[in-house]
């Protein structure tokens, strides 16, 4: 395994930006504990998903080396500092220093990405990419910016039109690759018949890493801040904090000691293929890392002093999620039968039941037992990720991208 292009300081400083947003959509869950809220944190999370992705994407493919560069990174964060606060108006209808916000972004990606245009008198293929990039990203920021005006809906679907397109370009299909792909399935036909179009997979891979670092994060700020908030200290209290901690230690355990290594050595046979970037990562990772999230709100809520139902359902749904979407399991195949994972799965989903028969910090600590098992079973202790592993994990992936370009044929 090769070692790739490095994370950057300025990208770990744009994180602290997301943070905020990770925490202010938490505590719109938290707040108003219903699923209506849980929707709504959803869509706005799938906003800030894909321009997290944006900045991800560009860096990888230009990097900022030089101080221009850096400085057009750094002026990014201000409107995304912004769109943090204004979650919540947004989240009940006033979307305009939102849109607007995520429109100033999106411009700023467009200079970001012309910047790095040379100009010669035949382009070279990865200034065309550039180019075609900072136009897809203007025509999304016009989308978001028109979205401020207009009522309803309306503006959410011209969200969803000017991500798809910014995505499409940004992390675009290689139409020739699929078509190896579909002859041969062999995973290394994916691979980008121009280099311009590949991605430094070390990078890619590492900086989704650390989104879910700054999401399990969450799970220890939420804890923390409903045992620092709510009812009186007792022995009782400071054990599920405790359990709590160990729960989100176990959730980091189960990505980062099994599936981070498969996703890694299957974007890397692909020669950083975008279609597997964008499977596996782009969109395989928004609903674990959303479900992430909801295990923060949850777990934030059952240590309150007057947890409400919903509190029972959040976290187990949220790790059952985590485990189906992050591919936990892949790990545990020699040692755990398929119909075995299944079942782990399915009582994964099914623990809030217990809400009539367990307290708050009892069904905590049981979250976490399970969960510290099911990351008992994922491990295999000295052996490396085969190559029957990534064959299957890959497997799985291609049928999701090769549905994602049959769905969508003019790509």
């Amino acid at each position: 395994m090769t070692e790739g292009k490095r994370v950057s300081w300025v990208e770990l400083y744009l994180d602290l930006v997301f943070v905020l947003a990770v925490g202010r959509l938490a505590h719109l869950i938290v707040a108003k504990p219903e699923m209506h809220s849980v929707w709504i944190a959803l869509g706005l999370f799938f906003t800030l998903w894909w321009t997290w992705v944006g900045f991800a994407v560009l860096y990888n493919r230009q990097g900022a080396d030089r101080p221009e560069q850096r400085v057009l990174f750094l002026a990014a964060s201000v409107p995304a500092g912004v769109a943090a606060v204004a979650i919540d108006p947004a989240s009940t209808g006033d979307v305009t220093a939102f849109a607007l916000s995520l429109a100033l972004i999106r411009i700023i990606l467009a200079v970001v990405a012309a910047a790095g245009v040379q100009r010669t008198a035949t382009p070279r293929p990865i200034d065309l990419l550039r180019i075609r990039i900072a136009r897809a990203y203007v025509l999304s920021a016009g989308l978001f910016a028109v979205s401020a005006a207009v009522p309803g809906p309306a503006r959410y679907a011209l969200w969803a039109i000017g991500i798809g397109v910014e995505s499409s370009v940004t992390l675009a299909e290689d139409r020739d690759a699929m078509r190896r792909l579909r002859t041969d399935h062999d995973i290394t036909a994916m691979a980008p018949a121009d280099p311009a179009d590949a991605l430094d997979a070390h990078h890619f891979a590492e900086r989704f890493g650390l989104f879910l670092i700054i999401l399990l994060g969450e799970v220890v700020v939420e804890a923390g801040q409903a045992s620092a908030d709510g009812h009186p200290a007792t022995a009782g209290s400071w054990a599920a904090l405790a359990a709590a901690m160990v729960l989100a230690a176990a959730l980091w355990w189960l990505y980062f000691d099994s599936a981070s290594e498969i996703n890694l050595r299957v974007l890397e046979l692909s020669g950083g293929s975008p279609t597997m970037a964008r499977a596996i990562f782009a969109i395989g990772h928004m609903l674990p890392a959303f479900a992430l999230l909801i295990t923060a709100a949850g777990i934030g809520l059952l240590l309150e002093e007057h947890p409400p139902r919903i509190a029972y359902w959040l976290p187990c749904v949220g790790i059952g999620i985590y485990l189906l979407g992050t591919r936990s399991f892949m790990r545990g195949t020699k040692r755990v039968p398929g119909l075995a994972r299944a079942l782990v799965l399915v009582v994964t989903f099914q623990l809030g039941r217990l809400e009539s028969v367990l307290s708050p910090y009892a069904y905590v600590w049981l979250l976490t037992a399970w969960v510290v098992t099911c990351a008992v079973l994922t491990t295999q202790v000295g052996e490396r990720t085969s190559e029957e592993d990534v064959e299957r994990y890959f497997s799985g992936h291609y049928q999701r991208a090769h549905a994602d370009a049959e769905a969508d044929p003019t790509r």
